[in-house]
């Protein structure tokens, strides 16, 4: 009888728990839909808000950003955003045929204002609609029916670079095929296919090894320049270096099997030129007798004899080696500095080489020479901004700092403070202070000249982008703010005042979908101060980066909505 007692007691007793949790389950799965739909009203307000905007370019952003926070709970909601948002970018009809009627290996052209802003917001809605790769492909299909081949590769190129930045090789690899099976003559899978490499120079390998596989089956031609556009860019694949982008930097060199392949694509594709051409393209053709000489020994042959067609009568000169090449170039940069302190002058072609090649000291002898004026003040922010950049790189942050303390331009203290308080955070000595230089660089930017770099001699201007398409100010704040806000959340909130001051005296064209803002600094400050970066937001004066900012926190909330509701609870 006891016993019996006991267990149902017991009995009752687990009951009652078991029930107490089944009644907690239920308020937080309760409370967990009550946020949600509470979420889903301020999307469906956001999208209700964006309908007052006027310009195509401006509601596609929008349709972008509702749709990024939308897809966590209504991904058949979201997905529709997105196409209404991506045919919002298309040109009109006559210029969609233009494109449409561009071949394959068409040379490129420097792109207007309008394509700039139509490329920028469709790579905007793409980043978006890629976290399902086969709706990701669906629109670009799109783009490739109205738009043509130069399109679909430059958006498979970016789609593939982000993935890229992202870690994700994988991902990457799949575009960086696609682009080139688009088209295989543009230099948007070089910045992949290196970019990828600083990572996992197998998988960076087996992409060149495709890619030279599918130029043998592409037509090339001198006419419209794909052959020297492609020989270009496997030199840069097989010699990665900086100068393409600075960012990637301590490449290891491709493998033997790309090293030979490229050495074999290169003979097979001089021997079908005649003797005009060969005569032509005789620079590239040295090119490869160093690497043959390595992985192709068995070609010396057939190279000898390509070689000897190539010559010029009368033409005796030894074959170059890489030492000798190298020795070359430093005797007429040599020779080219010494004509320019002999005769007391100096030329932008000289002051760049002298830049690019980190001799600091003589770029700035040379500088001295030059008239005062608008290009003087230009050449010496880049002598300071590359040479800061090089000491923070090598550890020496006061000195990197020194330097960009003297810095007068906004495009140069957007490239020299990011690198310096980047190599501050990864600092284990605790010399520096990241937020101490976060506030330097922002009282800097606010006093600093936002003319932009004026380009090289011989491009347009028009490359150069206007007041209307970037804000260098509000560019360069948000930057910093994100830099700062995982060190400090209060510094970074401050930072923030300053982005939405800027903002609203931003003469940014947002018709045209820019906003200046970076997004990702409201969805990663809202977890910590909700109120204060909504309130942040609300006070934006122009409706699309109201919308985008607001859209931004909202992808904070639903982040965190989507996280608590994976959490395992007892039933």
């Amino acid at each position: 009888m006891r016993r019996f007692i006991l267990l149902s007691t017991l009995g009752l007793t687990l009951l009652s728990v078991v029930h107490g949790q089944s009644t907690e389950t239920r308020s937080i799965n309760d409370e967990l839909s009550v946020k949600k739909f509470s979420l889903l009203a301020d999307l469906q307000a956001l999208e209700a808000e964006s309908f007052k905007l006027e310009k195509p370019l401006a509601l596609a952003v929008a349709k972008a950003e509702v749709a990024a926070t939308a897809w966590t709970f209504d991904e058949t909601w979201a997905k529709k955003l997105l196409r209404e948002a991506y045919e919002l970018t298309l040109p009109p009809e006559a210029e969609q045929f233009k494109l449409r009627e561009k071949p394959a290996g068409a040379p490129p052209v420097l792109p207007t204002g309008d394509e700039r802003a139509r490329a920028a917001v469709r790579n905007q809605v793409l980043r978006v609609a890629s976290r399902d790769h086969k709706f990701g492909d669906e629109l670009i299909k799109l783009g490739l029916e109205k738009l043509g081949s130069y399109e679909t590769h430059q958006r498979y190129s970016q789609l593939a670079y982000q993935a890229a930045r992202e870690g994700d090789s994988e991902t990457a690899g799949i575009y960086t095929l696609k682009a080139i099976e688009t088209d295989p003559t543009h230099l948007g899978p070089v910045q992949v296919i290196n970019e990828i490499a600083t990572r996992d120079r197998a998988a960076a390998d087996k992409l060149i090894l495709q890619y030279i596989d599918q130029l043998r089956s592409f037509p090339l031609s001198y006419e419209n320049q794909s052959t020297m556009r492609t020989s270009f860019m496997l030199n840069m694949l097989v010699y990665p270096r900086p100068a393409f982008n600075e960012q990637v930097t301590n490449i290891m060199p491709p493998g033997v099997a790309v090293m030979r392949s490229y050495v074999v694509y290169e003979v097979e594709r001089f021997s079908k030129l005649d003797e005009t051409l060969l005569r032509r393209a005789r620079a590239g053709l040295l090119l490869i007798w160093e690497p043959l000489k390595k992985y192709a020994p068995d070609l010396t042959r057939t190279f000898m004899e390509l070689e000897a067609r190539s010559r010029m009568p009368g033409d005796d000169s030894p074959l170059p080696t890489r030492q000798s090449n190298r020795e070359q170039n430093a005797e007429r940069y040599e020779k080219r500095l010494k004509d320019a302190f002999d005769a007391g002058v100096a030329d932008e072609t000289t002051v760049n080489l002298a830049i690019a090649r980190e001799d600091f000291e003589r770029a700035r002898k040379l500088i001295a020479k030059l008239p005062d004026g608008a290009q003087k003040i230009q050449f010496t922010d880049i002598v300071n901004t590359k040479e800061a950049i090089n000491l923070a790189a090598r550890g020496d942050i006061a000195g990197a700092e020194h330097l960009a303390e003297q810095l007068t331009r906004m495009v140069s203290l957007l490239e020299a403070y990011p690198a310096i308080i980047n190599r501050c955070r990864a600092d284990k000595t605790r010399v520096c202070i990241p937020g101490l230089l976060v506030s330097k660089a922002v009282r800097q930017l606010k006093c600093a000249d936002s003319t932009p770099t004026a380009p090289p001699a011989g491009i347009p201007a028009s490359v150069v982008p206007s007041n209307r398409e970037f804000d260098p100010l509000l560019s360069g704040l948000s930057k910093l703010a994100g830099l700062i806000a995982p060190l400090d959340q209060q510094l970074a909130l401050e930072v923030l005042d300053e982005v939405i001051a800027a903002a609203n005296s931003s003469t940014l064209d947002t018709t045209q979908g820019r906003t200046g803002l970076d997004t990702e600094l409201f969805r990663r400050l809202a977890p910590g101060n909700e109120v204060r970066v909504r309130q942040s937001a609300e006070t934006l004066k122009d409706r699309l980066r109201r919308i985008v900012a607001l859209a931004a926190v909202y992808q904070g909330k639903a982040a965190g909505l989507a996280q608590a509701a994976k959490k395992p609870t007892l039933n």
